[in-house]
């Protein structure tokens, strides 16, 4: 997978201190519209903010191919269906404003963020850069993320990106027993 490396952004809260700063790098989702790999059978390609057992948050990017060829709401004709992993506790909007800059946080929980309209960034303690759009989706599993580096970073970094405010829709799903998940593609810590 290509990676486009940036250096940290002058003036930003919580950017690395001068010499401090391994690159960035930002991992391109590779996706089409909508976050669709294929079309048909559909595979939905999602990006996962996660920690791995050392605490240390990551970026991936996984596949969603449960879907069935079945009617959604019948007499409808036939239309793929899947469901992604997890029960619903809540869903919630998000608006971030031009310029906003989460400072470093972990999730609150494990949680689908799906972006409806403009642009925003998910920065993890690894330096990776995960920047998304409208119509793309990510999971946040960094619940488990500890103090990383010499100012204790731990999470991610949230920024809005671009000229127009990015709104989110946010879908928080129950904990399984079993603490965080450390593997990037199990959207459901076990």
């Amino acid at each position: 997978m290509a990676a486009l490396l940036i250096a940290a952004l002058p003036g930003i809260d919580g950017a690395w201190a001068a010499g401090d700063n391994p690159a960035l790098s930002v991992v391109p989702a590779p996706s089409g519209p909508a976050g669709l790999a294929t079309a048909d059978p559909p595979v939905l390609r999602y990006g996962v903010l996660y920690a791995d057992a050392a605490g240390r948050s990551h970026v991936q990017y996984c596949d969603l191919k449960n879907f069935a060829f079945k009617s959604y709401a019948p007499p409808a004709p036939p239309q793929y269906v899947g469901a992604p992993p997890g029960d619903v506790a809540s869903m919630a909007y998000a608006v971030l404003p031009v310029g906003y800059v989460g400072p470093w946080h972990a999730a609150p929980g494990p949680q689908w963020v799906i972006t409806l309209s403009g642009r925003w960034s998910v920065e993890a303690t690894d330096g990776t850069v995960m920047e998304q759009g409208p119509g793309e989706i990510q999971f946040n599993a960094d619940a488990g993320s500890t103090p990383q580096g010499p100012d204790g970073r731990a999470g991610h970094l949230t920024r809005q990106v671009g000229p127009a405010p990015t709104v989110q829709l946010i879908v928080s799903v129950k904990p399984q027993s079993g603490g965080a998940g450390t593997e990037p593609c199990q959207p459901v810590p076990r």
